[in-house]
């Protein structure tokens, strides 16, 4: 089978031969793109430079919220966390920081597990001087991207101090858009992805991640290689969920008989069929999405001039009753309803390990420390 039609199938009715062929598939896209290993490092940053990152970080949740309080009053809080507002998004909580090796009094700038820099004046911003917040992992997982776009809803400066400035970012490549909660409730990330669409034009791809996810830039860099092979090839998808086998998953991927996503197992997509049995391995998407610029910003425009009541919100079908919410699984199900999404099984399950509650801290810090050490063996996915 040549390169292409392999590419295909694993994205199709051979999505199985995926699940244990991560490190192959950088170089399997570049070869269903034509291009030859010497031409590889250039190929990959051509298709970086093409694309823009959406990192949604504006909520903190009333689960996140409730069980930090919780935590505060037992007592379960200690050192830096004890200073943490509780009305700031969950992403600039304190965790400890993998990312980086200890400083040597030889050293410049400190190198990284994911090619990143982090000085020693970036690794004192925390009392400890070795944490850094959840939402780093996310910004850093996106980082090798050309350009940026975070959605937040105030604390612009504390991210900016907090991530980018302790990660050695460019602030120029990274583009603030703050979330309007026109009824007082933000309104779900799909409607935050409507209100900054205007900042992903000009891109030919946008990866779509969250700021409490324990996300691998090896999967977000080659899963941008893989669109961008698919799409040399004739592939015929606006979507591509990287995603991994896990064991009665909350979320499960529901495929159809050709290997493309039909469901997703999502309350807010309660109106489609189950994805899976319960208790049985499923697919399940690890946090990431890569889709088509365009289609995204059609979609997003679609759902909304259909969908959007005022004074009230959205009123999607499908959605939970009186949800008014606009989420991107939305945006999946109308591109899976036209067969233009694709699913890529090579991620690893603990790369969906959110910290959506206070209880949630260690699971996240065990998968981060797993997923950054993955990642610095693979090299990011350079080659």
């Amino acid at each position: 089978m040549n390169p292409a039609d392999e590419l295909a199938n694993l994205v199709g009715r051979g999505w199985k031969g995926a699940l244990g062929r991560r490190a192959e598939f950088p170089l399997l896209a570049a070869r269903a793109a034509g291009v030859e290993p010497s031409g590889f490092g250039a190929w990959r940053a051509s298709v970086l430079a093409e694309a823009v990152s959406l990192t949604l970080l504006a909520g903190s949740g009333s689960r996140w919220q409730a069980s930090l309080a919780a935590a505060r009053t037992e007592g379960r809080l200690s050192g830096a966390q004890l200073d943490f507002d509780p009305e700031a998004p969950r992403g600039l909580f304190p965790v400890p920081d993998f990312l980086c090796r200890a400083p040597k009094a030889t050293d410049g700038p400190e190198a990284c597990g994911l090619g990143l820099t982090h000085s020693r004046a970036g690794a004192a911003l925390s009392p400890a001087g070795n944490l850094i917040p959840i939402a780093a992992y996310s910004i850093a997982a996106v980082s090798g991207i050309a350009s940026h776009v975070v959605v937040v809803r105030g604390h612009e400066e504390s991210i900016r101090r907090d991530i980018l400035d302790a990660l050695g970012l460019d602030h120029a490549a990274w583009t603030f858009a703050t979330q309007e909660a026109p009824y007082g409730k933000p309104l779900g990330h799909g409607d935050a992805a409507w209100q900054c669409r205007s900042l992903l034009r000009g891109a030919r791809w946008v990866v779509a991640n969250f700021g409490g996810d324990a996300n691998s830039r090896f999967t977000v860099e080659t899963s941008l290689l893989a669109a961008a092979a698919l799409e040399a090839t004739g592939g015929g998808f606006d979507l591509l969920l990287p995603a991994a086998l896990q064991d009665d998953p909350a979320y499960p991927i529901g495929l159809d008989e050709e290997g493309l996503p039909l469901s997703f197992g999502h309350a807010k997509l309660q109106g489609l069929r189950d994805g899976a049995e319960k208790g049985a391995p499923a697919l399940v998407n690890v946090g990431l999405r890569v889709y088509r610029a365009s289609a995204l910003t059609a979609a997003l425009e679609e759902l909304h001039a259909e969908h959007w009541v005022e004074g009230v919100g959205y009123a999607i079908p499908g959605n939970a009753p009186g949800n008014p919410e606009f989420a991107l699984d939305n945006v999946d199900a109308l591109l899976s309803s036209r067969r233009r999404s694709r699913v890529l099984a090579f991620a690893r399950p603990r790369e969906l390990s959110p910290a959506k509650a206070f209880d949630g801290i260690p699971a996240f810090e065990r998968a981060i420390a797993e997923v950054v050490e993955e990642d610095g063996a693979l090299g990011g996915c350079r080659t």
